[in-house]
């Protein structure tokens, strides 16, 4: 791109920055075409704004068209003279001989323009005035014309002032930063946006709360007149928001991290103002142009991911990292698209049966939620249900699943085998869970006999006493309570008196491992005997091999579930199976009598059978 084209982009970007004087209106521009048109003593004066393909009136006399397109523009000639554009007689000028407005009845034959030019040296357009007779224009004429355009500009100015000003500090506010920098010159590829959250949020607004908001104000002009002076002669400072700045640095500016470093740790060191010790607590992010095609919004938005990054991280400062915003849009994805997923059938539940190792039986199904995204493909549960209880939207999706596990279990009420639903700990927080699992029960006409919900241990349990009380009324109504994943984290049965559960289920990360680690099989044969002596029902999950279902078994665990038996399937496909009565360890129980003991001819010495299925 050549530097002609480059001036070019920023004069248009600059004038695109003033179309809200299109919209609105003022009747200061119109006062100064009246008064130019008196002095002049001519019918027409204009204030043109010249835009790519047309040029529009901020204020006008004796015109009546708010624009014209930029093949009929006398300014668009002005903004590229040196000095005031005279046309004696348009007639005569070769230029503007066939314009339509000089061909036209009682058409154009005077003009004169001087240029709107900023204090950058952007020309906007121009003041122009227009008579039908030809004319000449005196020296003194000229030298009045340009006091008419400082007029004009002084206007515009002051509208900018309050429109591209952040009225606190006075800086270049987030309109005028995008102005400037609408139209990127590859010479200057490479450069850096330093953000900088200057003030800690819950500090301002303990603050203002405290002590009204003319102290948070000091201290945001304080932090502004720190940063002002700190990068003076470097770079221009933009206020962009109440606690935000920011600024460019080039590429190539030397020892750029420690610059970013200290520039912060300055605007960390308290001070009193106002009669109150500051806390500013600033945070940096630091994002670069990586593409040619990459917009200042698209580099705004990843500076402001970096200063997120850093606030989360508990540093000064943070690069942007495009792996992890990625995944942050993708979980932004999740919260966005899943009203639509939990009434379009994108998200849907899978059924894993559950296997007595007694007798062989088919005795339950653990339901699992899925979804398939139209863009994103399948996502693991792993993935967003974290991301849906972040976004606290997980009671939602509990509900859904409530409705839809229950819909099943009239579907499958010839079946004799309970359904297994994982509640989340922040189910227990806004959502009365006992009541909606009672009034899912009545709507559907299921009996909670027929139920078991399973919950994660943790410290959340105890921490919370809305939480007992809730899974008491649970186990009142009828249904199992199982603690999942247990095994892990905060396992401890000192308190699981506490909780009134009857079913625990081992974590898989201990079950799957068995064959091969001798601590696991301490681990697993100490857990199953100690819950069998306390009265508790015990599951193994994650059984992946014959020997290690055989190994559960000789250990004393009741239940069973994992890839070994079956993935998780639909609905359909569960009742199919159990109307025919395919599942593997109803055939193993028919080779092998359920009476022989743990160490004599057990199911491990039976035929192993490969995984029924996949």
């Amino acid at each position: 791109m050549s530097d002609p084209i480059h001036a070019e982009q920023e004069r248009l970007a600059a004038v695109h920055a003033l179309q809200w004087l299109e919209t609105a209106k003022s009747e200061d521009f119109d006062r100064i075409c009246r008064l130019a048109a008196a002095y002049f003593k001519v019918p027409t004066v204009l204030v043109s704004l010249v835009e790519k393909d047309r040029q529009w009136f901020a204020g006008r006399v004796g015109f009546d068209a708010p624009e014209t397109p930029i093949d009929q523009s006398f300014c668009a000639h002005t903004i590229r003279q040196d000095d005031v554009m005279v046309v004696p007689n348009a007639c005569q000028d070769p230029r503007f001989v066939a314009n339509a407005l000089v061909t036209r009845e009682g058409g154009i034959r005077f003009y004169a323009g001087a240029q709107l030019k900023t204090r950058q040296g952007l020309v906007l357009g121009s003041l122009c005035i227009i008579n039908r007779l030809p004319d000449q224009l005196e020296e003194t004429e000229r030298r009045a014309l340009k006091d008419f355009a400082e007029m004009v500009m002084a206007q515009i100015e002051q509208r900018q002032m309050l429109n591209h000003r952040d009225p606190i500090t006075g800086l270049p506010n987030l309109r005028q930063f995008l102005v400037d920098h609408a139209y990127r010159n590859p010479a200057e590829d490479g450069r850096l946006l330093v953000m900088i959250d200057a003030l800690d949020r819950h500090w301002g607004q303990g603050m203002t709360l405290t002590h009204g908001i003319r102290p948070l104000h000091a201290v945001i002009k304080r932090l502004a007149e720190r940063l002002s002076r700190r990068l003076e002669d470097t770079t221009p400072l933009y206020h962009i928001s109440e606690r935000q700045f920011c600024f460019m640095l080039p590429a190539q500016i030397p020892h750029r991290e420690a610059m970013v470093h200290s520039v912060v740790l300055m605007l960390c060191e308290s001070e009193l103002l106002e009669g109150v010790t500051t806390q500013p607590a600033a945070r940096a992010g630091v994002a670069q142009f990586d593409s040619p095609d990459e917009s200042i919004t698209d580099l705004l938005r990843k500076a402001m991911y970096a200063v997120e990054t850093a606030t989360q991280g508990r540093t000064y400062w943070a690069t942007y990292d495009a792996v992890k915003d990625s995944a942050y849009r993708r979980a932004f994805t999740f919260i966005n698209d899943l009203p639509r997923a939990l009434t379009n059938g994108e998200i849907y539940l899978e059924f894993q049966p559950r296997f007595s190792l007694g007798d062989g039986r088919q005795v339950s199904a653990e339901a699992l939620l899925r979804w398939k995204h139209p863009v994103l493909g399948q996502i693991s549960p792993a993935e967003f249900i974290p991301v849906i209880e972040r976004d606290a939207q997980i009671s939602r999706v509990t509900r859904w699943v409530l409705d839809n596990a229950m819909q099943t279990m009239t579907r499958w009420s010839n079946l004799d085998c309970k359904l297994s639903i994982n509640l989340s700990p922040l189910d227990f927080q806004g959502l009365g869970i006992a009541d909606a699992i009672q009034q899912a029960c009545v709507e559907h006409h299921v009996d909670a006999q027929r139920l078991e919900f399973e919950i994660t241990e943790g410290e959340w349990i105890r921490s919370n006493p809305n939480v007992l009380e809730q899974l008491a009324k649970i186990r009142g109504l009828g249904a199992d309570v199982a603690i999942d994943d247990f095994g892990t984290g905060y396992s401890n049965f000192a308190y699981l008196h506490e909780i009134p559960a009857n079913v625990i289920k081992l974590d898989q990360s201990i079950v799957t491992n068995l064959e091969h680690s001798k601590r696991n099989r301490v681990i697993a044969r100490s857990i199953f005997q100690l819950a069998h002596d306390l009265g508790y029902r015990t599951v193994a999950e994650g059984i992946e091999t014959f020997k290690c279902m055989e190994l559960v078994r000789e250990f004393g665990c009741h239940e069973a579930q994992g890839y070994f038996f079956s993935r998780p399937i639909s609905a359909e496909r569960f009742a199919a199976l159990c109307d025919a009565n395919r599942f593997p360890l109803q055939a193993l129980s028919c080779v092998v009598p359920v009476s022989e003991p743990p160490h004599g001819r057990g199911l491990l010495n039976a035929p192993q059978p490969a995984p029924l299925f996949v």
